[in-house]
């Protein structure tokens, strides 16, 4: 199980440069302080870590003045390499860089990690001189083109709509859609008069379906972004209800709210992942659910599969 995590702690921020060291400058006999550089303290951090807190992939992004993302320090412990951990990452790194308004993604990548930045979007932009080590590098860049409502992959977006709308004909009733996906963040929203109670506020039910349908279609989209199938099944699910909702709501989830066996499920074996999702009236969250979904690996078409409260 893996969990998306912002380090803020001096603790925390205490192993992922103890990670960065040794996956990046130990294997060369470079000294502790070199993981580290000037520009730390202004750049995005993120890291990976599993059920016991260990460090298990690192990235860092810099926003330059020019609006240039540079991503840095990307690094996976060889245990769980070509599990989908380094592009959950740099996912999460290529949103922020979106939404900071970088025009392009640059990073200096090892030889050997050509291929995942190519499998990611990238372009190789030649063999860097000025680099020192015993590593030869080469500048890869991808442009980022402005974001949209939908700022990644609409196409999907548009595939799960029709999926929801064929399945579960009740979310075309209660006005569910698809608002954004980052790749990082996962919003939908319902109309409000659809989903009226006797006192006009949203029924618990239907706030309990719609974000349902927001977990369950995060997990979707991350599947198709790693070419991957399964079938999708709530297993477990609380809701805790702070307020009522009294305006349309949108349902949100990101990277950070979603743990799971992404290891297992890349192997195309059965998996569980966990997913919290905020429900809110513009940023003031009012419910939040906490689903966890078994994803069954298969080769037909995923199929939703949705609990009742």
């Amino acid at each position: 199980m893996f969990r998306l995590v912002t380090p803020q702690t001096e603790q925390q921020f205490a192993r992922y440069y103890h990670f960065r060291w040794q996956m990046l400058r130990q294997p060369w006999q470079m000294p502790l302080g070199s993981e580290r550089d000037a520009y730390d303290d202004v750049s995005a951090h993120r890291m990976l870590v599993d059920n016991d807190d260990n460090v298990v992939a690192i990235g860092r992004l810099y926003v330059t003045p020019d609006n240039e993302g540079q991503v840095r320090y990307m690094a996976v412990d060889a245990t769980v390499q070509h599990h989908g951990l380094g592009g959950m990452i740099l996912m999460a790194l290529e949103s922020l860089a979106r939404y900071d308004g970088a025009k392009r993604l640059v990073c200096n990548a090892r030889e050997a990690a050509i291929p995942f930045y190519i499998k990611n979007g990238f372009e190789s932009r030649g063999e860097l001189s000025d680099e020192h080590g015993p590593m030869r590098h080469q500048q890869m860049v991808k442009l980022l083109p402005p974001l949209t409502d939908v700022a990644r992959q609409p196409q999907w977006c548009q595939e799960l709509q029709a999926l929801w709308q064929s399945q579960i004909p009740i979310s075309d009733k209660m006005g569910i859609k698809i608002n954004q996906y980052t790749g990082y963040r996962f919003e939908v929203s319902a109309l409000f008069n659809a989903n009226l109670n006797p006192n006009e506020f949203m029924f618990a039910g239907s706030i309990f379906t719609m974000a349902t349908l927001a977990g369950w279609g995060f997990i979707w989209l991350l599947l198709k972004e790693r070419g991957l199938q399964g079938n999708i099944i709530l297993v477990d699910s609380h809701i805790r209800y702070s307020a009522p909702v009294t305006e349309r709501p949108i349902a949100v989830t990101t990277l950070e709210h979603l743990h799971g066996d992404f290891d297992r499920i890349t192997q195309q074996r059965k998996g569980r992942i966990t997913v919290d999702v905020n429900v809110q009236c513009g940023k003031t969250v009012l419910s939040t659910f906490t689903g966890t979904y078994l994803v069954l690996p298969v080769q037909d078409e995923l199929t939703v599969v949705v609990d009742t409260p």
